[in-house]
C-alpha cells in the first residue's frame, strides 16, 4: 500500500474515440488498482452529437515504486503499435505528489456525455449538472465489452435516440456490456430482449443491468440469434462487425422485425458499407439512414414494402 510520502506517476495518453477503448485496455493492465481515467476534451455545450467524441485524454496512475524504465518500456512499445492502427499521441509522464492517490483517481474520473443526452459514469460518482430528461448509464472504467466511447456504440445510441418510443419491444443482438439495452429502457421501450454468444460478456451485462436498476425490464441470455426462434420486435440493434452483420442478414434477420420495424446496424468499416448494402438488398430490405463517423457507418434499415398485387 502506498504511504503519504509516495509520488505518483500520472501516465496519460490523447486518443478518439475509436481507440480510447483499446488504449484504455492497454494502460488498465499498468493502472494501480486497474484505474483508468477518461477525460472528455470537447465543448459540452455544443449541440452536436460527435462533438464530444474525437478529443479524450486516457490517464492511469503507478505508484513510484511500481514506476521502473522497464514498464515505462513496455507501455511505450504497446501504445506505439496502437498507434499503427489508431491515431494515438506518445504518452506524456508526470510526477505527483499527493495523499492518498488509491482514491484519488476515481476523484478525478468525470462522466462523459453520448448523444444528446447520455451519460456514462461510474457506479461511486452521483449524477451531477444533468437535465430532466438526460438518461444516465453506470458503468465502471476498465468494464470490458463495450464503454460507449467507440464510434460505432455512439452511433447505435444517436439512432436509437430518434427510433425509440416508449412501448417499442427491441431486440439486442451481441450486448456486450448491456449498455445498449440499458439505453434502450432509458429511452421507453417495454421490452427488451438481449443475448450475446459470450458467457462472461453476458455475466457482465447482468451486472450492469442490475447495477442500472433495470433487471425487470431486460431478458438476458447467452445463445445466438438461431436459438432465439421465431418472434418480432420493434427494433433490432447489431453492433458487432461487417463481416458478422452480413452473415446474420442472410440468416434471415429481416424476419425478426415487426411491420414497421427498423433494424440499426453498426461496427461496419466504410470500405465493408456496399457488402452489407449487397446482402440487405438480397434478403428484401432498404437502407432508410447512414450515419458515419470517420470511416466508421452505422445503418438504419427496413423491410421492403411488398408491391401492391
Amino acid at each position: 500500500m502506498p504511504s503519504k510520502d509516495t509520488y505518483w506517476l500520472e501516465i496519460s495518453v490523447s486518443v478518439d474515440g475509436e481507440a480510447a477503448e483499446a488504449v484504455s485496455a492497454i494502460l488498465e493492465q499498468y493502472a494501480y488498482q486497474g484505474g483508468v481515467v477518461i477525460e472528455q476534451m470537447g465543448d459540452l455545450n455544443d449541440p452536436d452529437p460527435l462533438a464530444l467524441e474525437p478529443e479524450i485524454v486516457v490517464k492511469i496512475y503507478v505508484p513510484d515504486y511500481e514506476d521502473t524504465s522497464e514498464r515505462r518500456r513496455k507501455i511505450d512499445e504497446a501504445l506505439y503499435y496502437l498507434g499503427r492502427l489508431y491515431p494515438v499521441s506518445e504518452p506524456r509522464y508526470r510526477q505527483i505528489v499527493d495523499e492518498d492517490w488509491s482514491t484519488t483517481w476515481r476523484k478525478n474520473y468525470k462522466p462523459f456525455q453520448i448523444g444528446r443526452r447520455v451519460w456514462i459514469q461510474p457506479s461511486w460518482l452521483e449524477a451531477e449538472n444533468v437535465d430532466d430528461d438526460d438518461l444516465v448509464i453506470t458503468l465502471d472504467p476498465g468494464m470490458a465489452f463495450g464503454t460507449g466511447l467507440h464510434p460505432s456504440t455512439r452511433m447505435c445510441i444517436e439512432a436509437m435516440e430518434e427510433l425509440i418510443q416508449p412501448g417499442l419491444s427491441i431486440l439486442d443482438i451481441g450486448t456486450g456490456s448491456g449498455i445498449l439495452a440499458i439505453a434502450a429502457v432509458g429511452f421507453g421501450a417495454q421490452r427488451v430482449l438481449a443475448l450475446d454468444t459470450d458467457r462472461i460478456a453476458v455475466r457482465t451485462a447482468r451486472e450492469n443491468v442490475k447495477n442500472n436498476h433495470v433487471l425487470e425490464h431486460i431478458e438476458l441470455f447467452q445463445g445466438s440469434l438461431d436459438s432465439l426462434g421465431p418472434s418480432k420486435w420493434d427494433i433490432v440493434v447489431v453492433n458487432i462487425l461487417a463481416p458478422v452483420i452480413v452473415g446474420l442478414i442472410q440468416g434471415d434477420l429481416l424476419s425478426y422485425l415487426s411491420t414497421t420495424g427498423r433494424v440499426i446496424m453498426s461496427g461496419i468499416i466504410d470500405e465493408q458499407v456496399n457488402g452489407v448494402q449487397n446482402a440487405l438488398a438480397k434478403a428484401g430490405g432498404e437502407v432508410t439512414r447512414k450515419l458515419t463517423t470517420r470511416d466508421w457507418v452505422a445503418l438504419v434499415a427496413k423491410q421492403k414494402a411488398p408491391y401492391p398485387g
